[in-house]
């Protein structure tokens, strides 16, 4: 008898570790999920300004082709080198430019930001380091921002128009534009003057006159003379592309005019 009653309170203290291990484990579990899905909900609020971009690009890219217009754009600069010559290309054609700068680019060659503007075209800031802000911490890439409207206020204003560096942008540098009231531009065409391979101008020029217009992305730090050559280069066929099909040369302040 007596053996029985301390099998019966064996097995009932195998039964309730057995309980407690399965209720542990199920709220172990539930604990993992709510985490996973916080953090995927995280992520994603966090990245949401990608979503955004597609949304607004897509809508861009309507209107430039039913508007027919093509609108140039360099970034990185200004550079003692090749920012003058694309001024001096875009004097000739009687055409006009949007040059994002960077504030410490723009402090270095004040004289090229001063004809940039006195030959009217626009200046739209592009940060002051060109930090990416999928990379850097949240407050460095804010940071980074309110450093190149600093030091580019001789050319813009508080609220001049933005384009991220590398096109990347996260919610706490999306929330530091919108308190500006800027608005924020990106491009419908790369011209791969980036690309370890660089394309042919004709084929960055035949995507224009497909696409019916668009914002040519292009750079004009001063690089390797074939890259300098290459973005004077396409400047000149998306110039004449731009004639042949008779689309409207427009900065991208008149587009929003």
């Amino acid at each position: 008898m007596r053996q029985t009653n301390v099998r019966q309170s064996m097995l009932r203290q195998t039964m309730l570790r057995q309980t407690t291990l399965r209720q542990t484990m199920m709220r172990y579990t539930m604990t993992a999920g709510l985490a996973a899905t916080i953090g995927v909900a995280g992520s994603a609020a966090y990245f949401s300004p990608w979503f955004w971009r597609r949304y607004r690009m897509n809508r861009i890219r309507r209107e430039l082709a039913k508007n027919r217009v093509l609108a140039l754009t360099y970034d990185d600069g200004p550079s003692d080198g090749l920012t003058p010559q694309i001024l001096d290309l875009l004097q000739r054609h009687n055409a006009r430019g949007t040059f994002f700068m960077l504030g410490r680019s723009a402090q270095r060659h004040p004289q090229i930001a001063d004809r940039v503007v006195e030959e009217g075209h626009d200046i739209g800031c592009h940060s002051d380091q060109h930090l990416n802000a999928w990379k850097a911490l949240p407050w460095e890439a804010v940071a980074d921002i309110d450093a190149g409207y600093e030091r580019l206020s001789p050319w813009i204003q508080p609220d001049a128009m933005f384009r991220p560096p590398y096109g990347k942008m996260t919610l706490p540098t999306y929330l530091s534009i919108r308190r500006r009231g800027a608005p924020v531009w990106w491009w419908t065409i790369d011209s791969g003057d980036t690309r370890d391979v660089l394309p042919s101008p004709s084929q960055v020029a035949e995507r224009l006159r497909k696409d019916g217009g668009g914002i040519v992305l292009m750079h004009d730090l001063d690089r390797t003379q074939q890259r300098n050559d290459f973005v004077l280069e396409l400047t000149a066929a998306l110039l004449n592309v731009a004639k042949r099909e008779s689309f409207k040369v427009m900065t991208l302040r008149e587009m929003c005019q």
